[in-house]
């Protein structure tokens, strides 16, 4: 009977040494795994945060270009129409200033 006690205590106490040096690997496993996954995933943000940041700069760039040219279709159709008023200002002054000086134009006499 001694001999199945102690047979079963050194079964229980191998068992106990195996769970718990099973668990000591694992957890060292584990935390091994969690740095390693915890370096990539800083990894991969980065390298995602690199490329949002890159994909921002492009379209900030595009946008940017595209108002440069609508601003400066814009300035175009301005000094169109600034040139357009002026000369208009022009013509009426003139007629004005003839009118004035009894220079208009006068329709021709009509030949009956």
């Amino acid at each position: 009977m001694d001999g199945e006690k102690n047979d079963s205590e050194k079964r229980e106490s191998g068992f106990g040494i195996g769970f718990l040096l099973g668990a000591a690997i694992g957890a060292g496993i584990a935390f091994f795994l969690a740095s390693r996954m915890t370096e990539e995933m800083r990894a991969r943000l980065k390298e995602r945060g690199t490329e949002v940041g890159q994909r921002t700069r492009e379209r900030a760039e595009e946008v940017a270009t595209k108002a440069r040219a609508r601003a400066e279709e814009f300035r175009g159709r301005a000094w169109e129409t600034v040139e357009d008023l002026r000369e208009k200002a022009q013509d009426i002054l003139r007629r004005g200033r003839d009118e004035i000086l009894g220079r208009a134009d006068e329709p021709p006499p009509l030949d009956d």
